[in-house]
């Protein structure tokens, strides 16, 4: 919530937010934007531009989840083969399939049938893609799995499935309704358009939180930059900030990462 509030309302809404129950994302700098977590159980839209860093910032969740905080985590994947996305994270030294034969992981590929391909996957979705056998799919991996965190990257390729606005909405509500009923916090990725969250506008209002990620020309350059835009029950971070992608994943430069990684450089420091 931005606004501030005053009086009894303001004392109410400081005892939700510090009642809520919180999980780390493991994202160095991320949680310090959120009040030192993300609220349990709830869905948030991962929005970015191509090249903006939405995968590794949505494995990473996943990846730390598993191994830092024992919550087994499922990705769905629509742009890329399971077997590309363990190459890719294998470059951040994030091993997948050993999380995967421990039964820690699923990655559901959608991917094939969305092009019309088989597939030799262990979580798979078959041919004809629609929208009922994406929703069925990711409800048994859940099960399956355990998991208390989900990934659905990227939720475009399910709205192409719809009939009409209106039939992909349903389905977005089904969707949040059974990852709520297992209680799992996740994220839905979503490409968006530069200065827009996503292309049609339906996915933002039917979920709990916003996270823009930009990939920024700046002069003769491009930056990284992440922004909280919305937060249900919890104050959170108005600024724009940095974040750098390197070979063990995402570092978010808050204030405090910011003054950590200017005192190495010995920005400020005394000649």
């Amino acid at each position: 919530m931005e606004s501030k509030l005053s009086g009894r309302e303001s004392k109410d809404t400081l005892t939700r937010t510090i009642d809520m129950d919180r999980i780390s994302s493991g994202i160095q700098g991320f949680d310090e934007l959120v009040e030192g977590g993300l609220i349990k159980d709830r869905v948030y839209l991962v929005s970015g531009s191509s090249g903006s860093g939405k995968t590794i910032f949505s494995m990473q969740f996943i990846y730390n989840g598993i191994t830092q905080f024992k919550e087994n985590g499922v990705y769905v994947t629509f742009e890329e083969t399971p077997e590309q996305l363990r190459r890719d994270m294998s470059g951040l030294k994030w091993e997948l399939k050993p999380l995967e034969e421990a039964g820690k992981l699923a990655l559901i590929d959608a991917t094939s049938a969305r092009v019309g391909l088989g597939s030799k996957e262990k979580f798979v979705i078959p041919r004809p893609l629609t929208l009922d056998s994406i929703l069925f799919e990711i409800y048994k991996a859940i099960q399956r799995m355990g998991a208390k965190r989900v990934v659905i990257d990227c939720l475009d390729a399910m709205e192409l499935q719809a009939k009409s606005p209106e039939d992909f909405r349903t389905s977005l509500l089904k969707l949040i309704s059974i990852l709520k009923s297992f209680n799992c916090t996740s994220f839905l990725v979503i490409e968006a358009p530069e200065k827009k969250v996503s292309r049609h506008g339906v996915s933002e209002f039917v979920s709990d939180g916003i996270i823009c990620l930009y990939y920024m020309r700046e002069e003769d350059e491009r930056a990284r930059k992440i922004e909280v835009l919305k937060m249900r029950g919890t104050n959170h971070s108005s600024k724009i900030v940095p974040f750098q992608i390197g070979e063990n994943g995402i570092t978010v430069l808050s204030e405090s990462e910011l003054e950590k990684t200017m005192r190495k450089v010995g920005v400020g420091a005394k000649s």
